[in-house]
Formats: C-alpha cells, sequence, structure tokens
C-alpha cells in the first residue's frame, strides 16, 4: 500500500484530480512490487506554497511513502515518471516540481503489522 502525499498550488478540478491520480498510479508500479490500484493518494490543491518568502504558482511536492527499499535505477524512473505525468497533466514546469522518497521498514494496513527487523509469525 504505497502512499503519495501530492501539494498544488494550482485549483484542480476533479477531471484534473482523477488525471493526475491515475498518472501518480502508473509511476508507482516503477518500484517493483507496488501498483496503482492499492496506491493510497493524499491529494491537496490551492495550497499556498512558498520557496523563500516567495509565494509560489504552480508548483508542486510530492512525498511518496512505501514499504521496503527500491534500487536507485527504479527510484530514479518512479521520480522521471511522476514529473513527465505532472508536466503533462498540470502543465507544471521542472523547476516548480519536488519530490521525496521515504522508504519504510514497518508498516501496517489491512489489520496487520510488518517489520523488517522482527518477522515473528
Amino acid at each position: 500500500m504505497p502512499l503519495m502525499k501530492v501539494s498544488v498550488t494550482l485549483s484542480l478540478t476533479q477531471e484534473k484530480k482523477d488525471e493526475l491520480i491515475a498518472g501518480l498510479g502508473r509511476s508507482i508500479g516503477k518500484i517493483p512490487g507496488k501498483a496503482g490500484f492499492m496506491l493510497i493518494v493524499d491529494l491537496e490543491h490551492e495550497k499556498d506554497m512558498y520557496i523563500g518568502d516567495i509565494k509560489q504558482e504552480n508548483m508542486v511536492f510530492i512525498e511518496v511513502h512505501y514499504y521496503s527499499k527500491a534500487q536507485h535505477k527504479a527510484k530514479k524512473e518512479l521520480t522521471a515518471s511522476a514529473f513527465e505525468e505532472v508536466r503533462k497533466i498540470l502543465g507544471t514546469s521542472e523547476d516548480r516540481m519536488f519530490l521525496t522518497i521515504f522508504e519504510h521498514s514497518t508498516w501496517g494496513g489491512f489489520g496487520n503489522f510488518i517489520d523488517e527487523f522482527y518477522m515473528d509469525e
């Protein structure tokens, strides 16, 4: 169950939200074992974002969270794919897109908890 927290300065229609979520779902598939149909998206639009004290227009920040570790190549492919989807759907330029990846050794879902260091079952 990967998670993407997406902050966008633009006001998005439901159609644009749906397009963006679908595009990010395609991007998460670049990480082995992850798929768009399991992606949780926390989407905030019309968000005020600043660089320094300058309010930004058409800026996007994406946090990607998932259980386990992926190879460097897969993370680069995910990043390139997500940026391309954002550019195509929202028209955001590359200098206004930012993404960070958090790889977790623990994760909970569906009433279960997993920890890669304590496999006690």
